[in-house]
């Protein structure tokens, strides 16, 4: 049998009489040896582009997503501005950074950047805060953990937990000043899994020298991260505040977690 052409005369007609049956050209199903047509690519989903959009975790957060996460001016009470912390505190040093001999203690303030011996962060990111030259001071942190050998940020909430309980009192000793704290409870809502501890003493030496010192330290977990604050106020602290920005902390971080960017965002990375 011969095959059916087209001529330019009647091409209309016999369009429509034989492509239903051999077609003057494609009729839409693969033949031997041609190959199948492509469909259409899905409609992208809200908020997605191909580079640079943030993304649900399913695992460790990137080093972009620690730092989106971190508490920045907009979410804390008027006249809090980023600051350089180190070595400038009624404390000597930065509240998430003071130094001491005691190796159980220390692992409180360990724990709020993915620090622990061991038990290190895969990605983390801090950035702090002060509201004036004498206080208070505010530390934000974010920690990003592995789940190979279980969940890191779950074992890290739990050391927290348990040095709370088992680290009464320690000195810590920065720049020529001293304070021997005293550890307790406290009680912060964060609307997430999270623990607090409140950490009270005297400074000795420097600009504070004699007066009572407040550092409340406030860890909480979101999947494989955690966010942690340490805020030090000269007297005796203001548990609304902390409350405040631990909540607010928890909620960027969440944001972060889910695939979206937390607002006002982080400004770009300096000398943080």
């Amino acid at each position: 049998m011969r095959a059916a052409r087209c001529s330019p005369l009647a091409g209309a007609l016999v369009a429509a009489v034989l492509l239903p049956l051999v077609g003057c050209g494609d009729d839409g199903e693969a033949g031997p040896g041609d190959g199948t047509s492509s469909p259409s690519p899905p409609p992208s989903k809200p908020g997605a582009t191909p580079t640079g959009s943030p993304t649900k975790a399913d695992g460790p957060l990137s080093k972009q997503q620690t730092r989106a996460a971190l508490l920045v001016e907009g979410v804390l009470p008027a006249g809090w501005q980023h600051a350089d912390l180190d070595d400038t505190t009624a404390a000597g040093d930065a509240p998430d950074d003071l130094s001491t001999k005691d190796r159980n203690c220390k692992r409180l303030l360990d724990a709020l950047g993915g620090d622990l011996d061991k038990h290190e962060a895969r990605t983390d990111a801090s950035r702090d805060h002060r509201k004036s030259a004498d206080g208070p001071y505010l530390s934000s942190e974010v920690a990003s953990y592995d789940s190979t050998g279980g969940d890191g940020s779950k074992r890290a909430l739990s050391i927290f937990e348990s040095v709370r309980e088992s680290c009464r009192k320690f000195t810590t000793e920065n720049n020529a000043v001293t304070v021997k704290f005293t550890v307790s409870r406290l009680k912060v809502p964060t609307g997430a899994d999270s623990a607090s501890a409140r950490l009270r003493g005297t400074a000795r030496g420097g600009p504070a020298d004699g007066e009572q010192l407040t550092l409340d330290l406030v860890l909480t977990r979101v999947k494989q991260s955690t966010t942690g604050l340490a805020l030090l106020s000269v007297g005796d602290g203001d548990t609304a505040v902390t409350t405040r920005a631990a909540k607010a902390a928890a909620a960027r971080l969440k944001a972060v977690t889910e695939g979206r960017t937390p607002t006002p965002t982080v400004p770009p990375e300096q000398d943080d």
